[in-house]
């Protein structure tokens, strides 16, 4: 793996549990509104078939969010590592907007005071020194 993708790796982690707590939030409001529905209905197997099976994917999508987070939580340490080793602190900066905070370069740009070609050029630089301290790091591993 390369440092751009164990970089973009957050992104997709942190949108995997934002993709997954939209699903437990749909899912709640179908459990809320298959109660309301079932309740002026006789209470039969079926009723609470549909709750326990709707309570069932819920607490399975939250111990799926709980293990992504965790894999989150691992991977910021490690890039907080890699971005730390940058002795540019513009570098730095780019990187840890763009990749942790998940921030366009046009935004980056504008809070920096930079030209977006400019905050470009910076994100190029500090990939190919993290690239270089990355591979360092897997050649002595």
């Amino acid at each position: 793996m390369d440092i751009k993708k164990l970089l973009e790796s957050h992104r997709d982690i942190d949108r995997g549990i934002d993709l997954k707590l939209e699903e437990i939030a749909q899912l709640r409001a179908l459990a809320e509104r298959s109660t309301i529905r079932l309740t002026g209905e006789s209470r039969s197997s079926g009723y609470s078939d549909k709750v326990g099976k709707n309570a069932a994917k819920i607490a399975d999508l939250e111990n799926k969010i709980d293990a992504d987070i965790d894999r989150l939580v691992e991977l910021k340490e490690k890039i907080l590592y890699f971005v730390k080793a940058l002795s540019d602190e513009n570098e730095r900066i780019v990187t840890e907007r763009h990749y942790l905070l998940h921030e366009s370069f046009e935004t980056i740009a504008e809070k920096m005071n930079y030209t977006p070609r400019h905050v470009h050029r910076l994100h190029r630089s500090a990939l190919a020194h993290l690239e270089e301290h990355f591979s360092k790091i897997m050649m002595s591993a």
